[in-house]
């Protein structure tokens, strides 16, 4: 893979920095469905939200197996070309998502925009990289990245918000249109084409294992986000989805072991900070997903979605402070475990803190202080955890293992949580309202008019979800506080151990004269 100035010599700095922030916001930011807006397609289009939820999962898993493939597609074409064509496909993918009608057809685009904007994003990193490290040190590059692309996802939640609430949900797709065109426009003007020195040719790639990975990934999604809708494996179509993941994973497994280059070497996961890394972010999806706070904020606050929106520019005061920490924090060669353990704990508090809002009248300004310490979590958890599973690693496997990492941090992970905790909040919250209404004397609602036993019900109601809530979020945090524990038992028997490696070993001829001595 080579890596060439991208920018034609004539180029001033200022210009190319001002480009590259440009495309690096919008390569990371424009997906095909975003967050604020879903409620108002789903409504408008009268279907459920749980194709909207597969797009985005789909989005990621396309994503995860770009990483897995551009490399192969870098030593074959040149940087602008990809990088131009990542754009025009995240264009076109985008222009589907706004004037499609069948929400599986979103799905589709969303898919296909995750896996081919990474030809983009892979131009722009390395671009980036030279920038902040001239012996390309990611741990200098990280912070910035995570920033834009953690910062930059709930400033567009908002903005798309903001133009659906003024206009339409298709208008909201207007600003992200003219920003992808400005990219490719900019791109064609500005960009250097640099042809390769060294071709090799694209007949080696698996593509029987790339198809077989995504079809099962394709399915697990369906399984996770359809589970709640028709009751898990009581449901014929979820057994027979499941089953097929099965079958799929295994015939990956099988191709990829007898394979002579596989699109994804096993031997990946025998390196302790790839398997390590990876176990800790499916960890942190237990603990990320904002589902209560979803449910605490429409379902109970009965805030509006461009209300609810401005809760994700909360997070970004945290999201800084915690890329400049760990910026400084790896300029300094500190211990990443303590980085762990300090992000693990903010996650903590910030569930601890939203525990003790679970209230029917809770101000919007009272959203500040817990969306800083998530902002603040998830800015040090990801670059740290992406840090230490990437270290040591040539650009070719880190690729690979930044494929992983999201497949299973923001697909796997999230997207089993998030499907769990709407289950077990929906099973809850009919437990809990069966048990508010068993205690119903029937005098009290003697002489009630309609509108008032409306308002009753809807009461108990939010008490119902209220008591679910508060439930799941206490064993969410049980589980938060054992992980930290864990955590800090493993740092300090590393340590322990690391100073009985250090400490000099006595020589058997002195330890016997001392033991005759004394």
């Amino acid at each position: 893979m080579e890596v060439n100035q991208i920018f034609y010599a004539w180029v001033p700095k200022y210009i190319r920095y001002t480009i590259l922030l440009l495309m690096v916001f919008v390569v990371l930011c424009a997906n095909g469905v975003y967050l604020g807006i879903t409620t108002d397609m789903y409504s408008d289009l009268g279907v459920y939200s749980e194709p909207y939820t597969m797009a985005t999962n789909a989005m990621y898993i396309g994503m995860g197996l770009g990483f897995l493939f551009i490399i192969r597609l870098a030593v074959r074409f040149p940087g602008k070309p990809l990088l131009i064509f990542g754009f025009a496909m995240m264009l076109f993918m985008n222009i589907i998502c706004a004037t499609a009608n069948n929400p599986f057809l979103t799905v589709a685009a969303s898919f296909v925009l995750g896996f081919t904007k990474v030809l983009a994003l892979g131009q722009i990193y390395l671009a980036w990289l030279v920038i902040w490290s001239k012996n390309m040190d990611a741990s200098r590059v990280y912070p910035f990245f995570y920033f834009v692309a953690l910062a930059g996802l709930n400033f567009i939640t908002w903005l798309t918000t903001w133009f659906a609430h003024l206009f339409s949900w298709r208008y909201a797709y207007i600003i992200v249109l003219i920003l992808i065109l400005l990219c490719i426009v900019l791109a064609v003007i500005f960009l250097e084409n640099h042809k390769l020195r060294k071709k090799i040719p694209l007949y080696q790639l698996d593509i029987p294992g790339l198809l077989l990975l995504a079809i099962s990934l394709m399915l697990i999604n369906y399984v996770a986000v359809y589970g709640k809708v028709e009751d898990w494996f009581s449901s014929n179509a979820i057994r027979l989805t499941f089953f097929m993941a099965a079958i799929t994973i295994l015939l990956f497994i099988k191709r990829e072991l007898s394979v002579r280059r596989p699109i994804l070497d096993f031997r990946l996961f025998k390196v302790l900070n790839v398997s390590a890394g990876l176990l800790l972010f499916f960890l942190l999806g237990a603990l990320t997903p904002t589902t209560f706070q979803s449910a605490l904020s429409i379902n109970i606050l009965h805030f509006e979605l461009i209300r609810n929106a401005e809760l994700s520019l909360f997070l970004i005061p945290g999201i800084l402070a915690g890329s400049i920490l760990t910026f400084f924090w790896y300029r300094k060669h500190f211990d990443s475990h303590l980085l762990f353990i300090i992000g693990f704990s903010a996650i903590v508090l910030y569930h601890i803190m939203m525990y003790t809002r679970f209230v029917n009248d809770l101000n919007i300004d009272e959203f500040w202080l817990p969306s800083f310490f998530r902002g603040f979590a998830l800015a040090i958890l990801y670059i740290s955890i992406g840090l230490y599973a990437t270290a040591n690693l040539p650009i070719p496997v880190t690729l690979k293992v930044v494929g992983l990492i999201l497949i299973v941090r923001s697909f796997l992970a999230t997207g089993l949580a998030s499907g769990l905790y709407n289950y077990f909040l929906y099973a809850n919250s009919n437990r809990h309202l069966s048990m508010l209404t068993s205690e119903i004397d029937a005098n009290e609602l003697t002489g009630f008019q309609h509108t008032d036993f409306t308002g009753y019900y809807k009461y108990m109601l939010q008490q119902a979800n209220l008591a679910a809530s508060k439930e799941i979020s206490g064993s969410i945090i049980i589980f938060g506080i054992s992980i930290v524990i864990v955590l800090i038992i493993a740092m300090a028997y590393k340590k322990i151990k690391k100073g009985l490696l250090q400490y000099p070993a006595i020589p058997k001829a002195e330890m016997s004269n001392n033991t005759i001595a004394v």
